[in-house]
């Protein structure tokens, strides 16, 4: 009995929020960069869902995971060898059939497509990433990038200076963006939130290839780093990217050190009550407080493709082909609970959490005008990417 008390109240103390009004770098305000107009933040004239207006956006991928060469892996070849197969040579090349040259990294494939056979972009890629990195370490952040940039490329074919026929498969030109936006970024930025590098998971969070798979303790959970994006802001820019101008952005979607970029695609808000206002809110000037279950959709990353996955009925594995509009296409959702502060003209002002889960930081470089060729080479890809 003593210890159902102890848990009811150690409850109620987790639940109870304080009043957490935007701050600087904790904002909605920075996202109107990307918007292209000052955001919105009257309650009443904020959508209660919305989706990307283009479904070719948020399109699903592999975050590329550096453990396995990043985007020089094999993911096509029947002995994929990360770290270990040996580049082709000119002469190689030519003699090679049009399925062999489909089976290269997508790195080798930009290569060969270039002309260049001393592999930069590959040899580059291989400098960068190495066996020993951790299993969720990749360009996560360059596919959530690039899949809300650009609409999902193609398959395509183009030939080399030699006369070499190079077929890219959508997950290679997809692979090749994701890259180019990881490292070549341009373009207005916006980010609003906070980075926790606090280890730990939330409860019934962690996978089975995590290291720190408990969370944190209350005192790390709540240091000022790990209060993660202001619920208000979290709201305040999903409702206008989204549900006012049909844009996606890129959420963090691990509250902790584990860094889990997620392009974001539709929402859908229910408010389920109207709170109390303590004295200390109310000289903040809050005048209402809303509790609020959102429920937000994003892509999500696909698998490499192996017999004992493909048995289990799994559909969504990188391919040569478009993901979007069929099965293959993945969509995963979290569903978070906060309240909302609203201020005497109607206004959101900010807000706080209930949920455990909730995104730890919202950001987006817009897309470049051209594609860059440093420090990463890539600027041929305007000649591969063509979308669906």
């Amino acid at each position: 009995m003593k210890n159902l008390f102890l848990l009811v109240m150690l409850s109620l103390l987790h639940h109870w929020a304080y009043a957490e009004p935007f701050e600087e770098g904790n904002s909605p305000y920075f996202f109107r960069k990307l918007a292209g107009t000052e955001m919105i933040y009257h309650l009443e004239l904020l959508p209660s869902k919305g989706e990307i207006l283009d479904s070719r956006y948020g399109w699903s991928e592999t975050y590329w995971p550096s453990q396995l060469g990043g985007i020089a892996y094999r993911w096509n070849h029947p002995n994929p060898e990360p770290f270990r197969y040996r580049m082709k040579s000119q002469q190689e090349l030519m003699k090679m059939s049009f399925e062999e040259i489909s089976q290269l990294s997508p790195a080798e494939l930009y290569d060969v497509a270039q002309g260049d056979y001393q592999f930069s972009l590959t040899r580059k890629t291989l400098s960068m990433v190495s066996s020993r990195d951790l299993w969720w370490e990749g360009i996560c952040h360059g596919w959530s990038m690039a899949a809300t940039n650009y609409p999902e490329p193609a398959k395509v074919i183009v030939t080399n200076p030699d006369g070499i026929k190079v077929p890219f498969g959508s997950s290679d030109v997809k692979a090749l963006l994701a890259m180019h936006d990881a490292y070549n970024y341009g373009g207005a930025f916006s980010f609003t939130g906070r980075r926790c590098r606090v280890n730990g998971k939330v409860p019934g969070e962690a996978g089975t290839r995590d290291r720190h798979v408990d969370p944190p303790s209350d005192e790390e959970a709540n240091t000022p780093e790990c209060k993660d994006v202001n619920a208000g802001a979290f709201h305040v820019v999903l409702t206008n990217m989204i549900g006012i101008h049909g844009m996606g952005f890129v959420a963090d979607i691990d509250r902790f050190n584990d860094v889990w970029n997620q392009p974001v695609t539709s929402y859908s808000t229910e408010f389920l009550a109207e709170e109390a206002i303590s004295s200390e809110e109310s000289l903040l000037g809050i005048v209402r407080k809303i509790r609020v279950k959102t429920k937000m959709i994003y892509g999500e990353e696909l698998k490499f493709f192996t017999p004992e996955l493909a048995a289990t009925g799994i559909l969504n594995f990188v391919s040569k082909n478009p993901v979007t509009g069929t099965p293959h296409q993945e969509f995963r959702s979290k569903e978070y609970e906060y309240f909302l502060e609203v201020d005497g003209n109607g206004k959101i002002s900010g807000g706080s959490w209930i949920s455990d889960t909730r995104p730890d930081f919202l950001w987006l470089y817009q897309r470049s005008r051209s594609f860059r060729n440093a420090p990463i080479p890539l600027g041929g890809l305007a000649k591969i990417y063509r979308p669906i």
